[in-house]
């Protein structure tokens, strides 16, 4: 349940959300997920100063995901 809004104002949202068409539902949906992620990045990103960025794309996705990811050393892969 949302605290921080007045129930006025959920009223007012709902209303609005119910006149949108499935197409719109599931792109702001995606949109809210595309900016929650990028903020989480950034303050990932904050908290790691100093860490290559390869590194902590690993580590931010298996902190989001829960997946474990081979760090690389910076050598090249021999496959």
């Amino acid at each position: 349940m949302i605290t921080d809004t007045t129930p006025e104002a959920e009223k007012r949202q709902a209303e609005i959300f119910a006149r949108l068409s499935g197409e719109e539902k599931l792109r702001l949906a995606m949109e809210f997920s595309d900016t929650i992620r990028d903020m989480a990045w950034a303050g990932f990103c904050e908290r790691h100063p100093g860490v290559s960025e390869e590194t902590l794309r690993v580590r931010f996705f298996r902190e989001l995901h829960g997946i474990e990811l081979p760090e690389r050393s910076g050598r090249p892969r021999h496959e």
